[in-house]
């Protein structure tokens, strides 16, 4: 009751009103003094006013914004002045995937017999547990149904098949004697320490549908929380990647180029360019995906370009992404400014062919659905273009985007 009490005493202090200065005695001796008249104690609810009012919404508009990727994906080195191919060793726990919602074990028994029919699984497991004295606990209903007939076994591995059976996790806290259920478990994978490894592994996941994922630069520890079919995608992508031992890299550029009132003849840039440089010339709805060699001067291509447009960098970054996985480069997280690419993306879907030729799918991809679709054939080291793209915010505006195919191989680990 006393405890009560003191927590009556202190809620009173909180109720808004225009206070004088008093002192007021606590229960234990202890002595407080309430704010003076001049200081308005903020207003319960919803939201905090008075001096908790943020004034500046620009400022809180840039947290919102704050991104702590972006450093790592768009201040990447300026175009074909990294490594075509780099390479990284893996310490034998790098791509291991570890289950970390844990608590204590389970007590030592044995089942014997365990049978049951159409059950649901957290009345199964509660069935079983009742002799040990254990209460079967979960914040989530509507758990499967499960059959089971004649089940021995340790109690341990007895609730690890049945729990997987239903996709769930569980913790046992051994104090309470409680088993908790959950349809969610916290992991912990450990990657190799490396921006881009790191950025190319976010987005696989993001790819794969899973959002929840939180990356320490430092460590190249990342945590996760997982549904049982989720675990087993980030599972099979860490396979992959340690079988194929491959991260695949776009260096992306785009520039928005401009011919003021006359338009631009791309047949003309070619010519400048060299006709006899470009591999292959790839429809889509909307535009062409020109592949290219590598090139000698890296700029020849953005030369010719600037004869006939007025080129204005839009977004710089990396495209970065395991072999058979799919990533998204949205164009505006990039961007210095604002544009209708804020609303632009490019997915990016690889395939390596057994001679070592890269097969691509690149998407053209907005806010209002997929605008244009290209495939086509290249090599590490090669250059792709992507021109013909309407800018969308200017007459006779267009969009460029330049892709530097690299490759980042693993070395060592299991």
């Amino acid at each position: 009751m006393k405890k009560l009490t003191y927590f009556l005493a202190l809620t009173a202090l909180f109720v808004p009103a225009v206070l004088s200065a008093q002192s007021v005695a606590l229960p234990g001796g202890d002595v407080i003094v309430l704010p003076p008249q001049d200081l308005i104690i903020p207003e319960t609810g919803g939201t905090m006013g008075g001096v908790f009012t943020i004034n500046n919404p620009e400022q809180k508009r840039s947290v919102d914004l704050l991104n702590v990727e972006t450093p790592f994906r768009c201040q990447t080195d300026p175009l074909n002045n990294q490594k075509v191919i780099s390479s990284v060793r893996l310490s034998p726990d790098d791509f291991k995937l570890t289950y970390i919602d844990t608590m204590d074990e389970l007590p030592r028994y044995e089942v014997n017999g365990y049978s049951f029919e159409d059950t649901a699984l957290d009345e199964a497991l509660q069935n079983l547990v009742d002799e040990a004295g254990i209460d079967v606990f979960s914040e989530d209903e509507g758990f499967a149904s499960l059959n089971a007939k004649d089940i021995y076994g340790e109690l341990s591995i007895v609730v690890d098949e049945l729990t997987k059976a239903g996709d769930v996790y569980y913790k046992y806290d051994a104090a309470q004697k409680h088993l908790h259920l959950m349809r969610v478990g916290k992991f912990e994978a450990k990657l190799p320490r490396n921006r881009y490894v790191i950025l190319g592994i976010l987005d696989a996941l993001r790819g794969a549908g899973i959002e929840n994922v939180n990356p320490n630069w430092n460590t190249g520890v990342i945590t996760l929380n997982l549904k049982r079919d989720e675990e087993k995608r980030v599972r099979d992508l860490f396979k992959q990647i340690l079988t194929d031992g491959q991260l695949i890299i776009a260096d992306t550029e785009i520039f928005a180029i401009s011919s003021g009132n006359i338009t631009g003849n791309w047949g003309e840039i070619l010519q400048s360019f060299g006709a006899d440089k470009i591999h292959t010339s790839n429809n889509g709805l909307m535009g062409k995906l020109l592949s290219m060699g590598h090139q000698t001067n890296p700029h020849a291509l953005m030369d010719s370009v600037q004869k006939y447009y007025q080129v204005a960098p839009v977004s710089h970054g990396i495209a970065i992404v395991p072999n058979n996985w799919k990533m998204r480069f949205d164009i505006g997280k990039c961007a210095a400014n604002v544009y209708m690419q804020n609303q632009l993306s490019l997915l990016v879907y690889p395939h390596t062919r057994k001679d070592g030729t890269i097969d691509i799918q690149i998407t053209l991809d907005s806010k209002k659905g997929e605008m244009s679709t290209f495939q086509v054939n290249a090599a590490v080291d090669n250059e792709l273009a992507l021109i013909g793209i309407p800018d969308g915010t200017q007459p006779n505006t267009e969009l460029l985007a330049i892709m530097k195919l690299k490759l980042i191989r693993f070395i060592g680990g299991k």
